[in-house]
């Protein structure tokens, strides 16, 4: 009988990278436009996915600007297996086809020195979901995780330097849902938690030269205490060892780091970003049933720091069209000693291509897609089933930005020449 083995194994979380762009289950993608470079948008100004990537480029005193982005991320992960005797027969089985929609709203002004922001988005997550009947379905039939951050944020700008603060506030919600082994009989297990916490994080713009900005950013972790339900189908000789029940867990969400760069050349930007995420947050997955009766769980993840490089080229071809290339790696997190169904975190190439059209003077619409080739992974756990893994995810992002409408230059007669009025570099410019 495994029903006591089952419970102690369940994973409430996994990283998969069936929505994911960066390792784990962040998703790096939020903005349209950044998108189309690779997901590059640290050093950029002008598209109000500033909000997101480093607030303290709103500081411009180009006025108020917002957008909307929705990305539809269609991925397929195969999982093979490696022991033959574990799974006699068992025939490389792919997760079912589904289609993610994470999407980002943003809204920033900007006057004189002082700036402030608003995100709202989808800032991490991953679902993953299984075939009916598939031979790791005692150890993951479907898992999925959101979370929604809103965070508004503060920036002023003190000469060439831009600095700012934000205070993000995640709402994250999880269900796991697994097959149960007892031998001459299944069953089933649902578990649904939600919590939320508050972070905050901090951001540095700098003009360095004419056509070099540079961005440095901080996101603190999120600590959330979740709370919910756990919901079995057992065998009634087993009923009162898994009735349905409250249970608790935890998530945090980990620091990370980034660096940007843009540099501008006639009407060729180039941007970069490289950033860091403290994924060893992620050391050990606790959740505790109400029900004294049914075993607490207590799993090792031992994640990992992980890291990111993204590159992209930006070009205006004509006058309302603008059109972007980018390529990026993200490192994954999971040690293959934790790899399982639930979480076959894999490190990733992507490619992308974008571009934008100006449909008014303040108005315009953008368009992005990305291939991300999930590189083969084989897991060495001794509590997951013996399998590999690999796959690739196909990402369409359709966003719409507004803004006031720029001012015309100031004339050698206008009152405005000589009064220390923003700029905007051209190495940042979004439109």
């Amino acid at each position: 009988m495994r029903l006591t083995g089952a419970l102690l194994s369940i994973a409430i979380v996994g990283a998969a990278p069936q929505v994911a762009r960066a390792a784990g289950f962040e998703l790096a993608d939020q903005s349209v436009v950044a998108a189309g470079t690779g997901g590059a948008g640290v050093a950029r100004e002008g598209d109000p996915g500033a909000v997101w990537y480093n607030p303290a480029a709103l500081a411009d005193g180009a006025g108020w600007r917002g957008g909307v982005s929705l990305f539809l991320a269609v991925p397929r992960l195969t999982a093979s297996s490696t022991d033959t005797t574990f799974a006699p027969g068992a025939q490389p089985t792919d997760t079912q086809l589904g289609v993610a929609t994470p999407f980002a709203a943003q809204l920033g002004w900007s006057r004189g020195r002082w700036a402030g922001g608003l995100y709202a988005g989808t800032s991490h997550g991953t679902t993953i979901a299984w075939p009916d009947g598939w031979w790791g379905r005692f150890d993951a039939q479907s898992t999925s995780i959101r979370v929604i951050r809103v965070a508004p944020s503060a920036a002023v700008r003190l000469g060439p330097v831009r600095l700012g603060v934000t205070l993000n506030v995640d709402l994250a919600s999880m269900e796991v849902q697994r097959a149960l082994d007892f031998v001459d009989a299944e069953g089933k297990s649902s578990l649904r938690l939600s919590g939320a916490s508050a972070g905050a994080g901090a951001s540095i713009f700098w003009q360095a030269l004419p056509q070099l900005a540079l961005g440095l950013t901080y996101q603190s972790r999120t600590v959330m205490t979740l709370d919910g339900e756990a919901k079995f189908t057992v065998p009634e000789s087993f009923a009162s060892r898994a009735p349905d029940q409250k249970i608790h867990s935890n998530l945090t969400l980990p620091d990370r780091f980034a660096l940007g760069a843009a540099y501008a050349r006639r009407r060729f930007t180039v941007y970069g970003d490289v950033t860091l995420t403290l994924w060893s947050v992620r050391d050990t997955l606790k959740i505790d049933f109400e029900n004294p009766s049914t075993p607490d769980v207590n799993q090792p993840q031992r994640w990992s720091e992980s890291f990111s490089v993204r590159a992209g080229i930006e070009g205006q071809v004509h006058a309302r069209v603008t059109l972007r290339g980018g390529a990026s790696y993200d490192h994954q997190a999971a040690p293959t000693d934790t790899l399982a169904p639930s979480s076959p975190d894999m490190a990733r190439i992507g490619l992308s291509l974008g571009g934008s059209v100006q449909l008014h003077r303040a108005l315009a619409v953008d368009l992005s897609y990305a291939v991300a080739i999930l590189l083969p992974r084989s897991s060495t756990s001794p509590d997951a089933i013996p399998a590999s893994y690999s796959g690739h995810a196909h990402i369409i992002g359709l966003a719409f930005r507004a803004a006031q409408p720029p001012a015309p230059p100031p004339t050698a007669s206008s009152p405005l020449v000589g009064q220390g009025v923003a700029r905007s570099a051209p190495a940042a410019r979004a439109w």
